[in-house]
């Protein structure tokens, strides 16, 4: 299927030129750039409708979950970037999913084994998803954040002439990010609770652990931030640790059920 080789070079041209952009300063235009990505974003839509079996109740598996939530991010990432003109993050969810895409073109459709959704649990996992990309945008920035600050501080004033904004509006962003997205996990943790029956039960106990250490992860930045003045790297390990946790809690179980233990 050509749809997915195209797609993944998009997203690597638009990555890539980014980068490039970000941190050489070449005077290349970071929209048009972007618009190269979303368009990379468009055909691995078309390629999961078209590879994968979605009207099917078993048709979900650890590699269309891993799809589905690579759009999700870029999508949001690319929203995000346009909108604010903070580029920091898109291309490294460009070349997360170029890698997740490149990667299911070598991964048999067959390995599925999950019941069909209700509408109850389709919210849930939506939330669920959305909550993770807005959570994984705000670590990145605070990724961003530190970057800066650390060459500031070492006097490499070159990076003032890089097109990112400032520091004071990139942790703006970062918080105003992790106050939505924790809202949203907020969410999808009650909307689990009250909606999905045996929610700790059936093998899920982990991933509600784990969700939950993440969410007082997040907390604590935004109350540590608020209180006690955190930002840097104080922030950045936080946010890290919360994105971990979250990243285990949603995969690591399906990846030990599905691949090492097959």
């Amino acid at each position: 299927m050509s749809i997915a080789p195209l797609a993944i070079i998009c997203y690597l041209f638009s990555a890539l030129g980014l980068l490039l952009s970000l941190f050489n300063k070449r005077t290349l235009n970071l929209l048009s750039l972007t618009t190269i990505g979303v368009v990379g974003l468009l055909l691995h839509i078309v390629f999961v409708g078209l590879h994968y079996h979605l009207n099917d109740e078993h048709a979900y598996s650890l590699v269309l979950a891993t799809n589905v939530i690579s759009v999700t991010v870029t999508l949001i990432s690319a929203m995000f970037a346009i909108y604010t003109r903070n580029y920091f993050a898109l291309p490294v969810n460009l070349i997360f999913s170029a890698g997740v895409l490149f990667i299911s073109l070598f991964i048999p459709v067959e390995k599925a084994n999950f019941a069909a959704w209700t509408f109850e649990m389709l919210a849930h996992i939506s939330l669920s998803v959305i909550s993770y990309a807005i959570l994984l945008i705000a670590t990145l920035l605070a990724m961003q954040y530190s970057l800066i600050a650390s060459r500031l501080k070492h006097h490499d004033l070159s990076v003032l002439s890089l097109p990112m904004p400032s520091l004071d509006a990139i942790e703006r962003q970062i918080f105003t990010l992790l106050k939505v997205g924790l809202s949203v996990l907020t969410v999808s943790i009650i909307t689990g609770f009250v909606f999905l029956e045996n929610f700790i039960g059936s093998g899920q106990a982990h991933k509600v652990v784990l969700t939950l250490l993440a969410w007082f992860c997040f907390m604590g930045v935004l109350i540590g931030h608020m209180k006690l003045g955190w930002r840097g790297k104080r922030i950045l390990v936080i946010s890290l640790t919360g994105s971990v946790l979250l990243t285990l809690g949603y995969f690591g179980s399906r990846l030990v059920k599905e691949f090492i233990l097959q």
